[in-house]
């Protein structure tokens, strides 16, 4: 379901995955960008974007630690 940690972190699995078939491949910080733009323009209520976009940065984080370790963290 869009908005959740689970949706958000296979979003990102399946961009890592594209990139490496795509013509013109985008960061990870490229794609929660995009998503981050998403979610301020289709959610209605300001408490449903704080969860989305905490869900956003839990997962993008969650990402991160998982593909780069420490390294993510710099």
């Amino acid at each position: 379901m869009f908005g959740t940690v689970e949706y958000f972190i296979d979003y990102f699995k399946m961009c890592i995955m594209h990139n490496l078939i795509g013509n013109q491949p985008h960061s990870l910080f490229d794609y929660r960008q995009m998503l981050m733009k998403k979610i301020m323009l289709q959610s209605g209520l300001s408490e449903e974007k704080e969860v989305y976009l905490s869900n956003l940065e839990k997962a993008y984080n969650n990402i991160n630690e998982e593909l780069f370790g420490d390294w993510g963290k710099r």
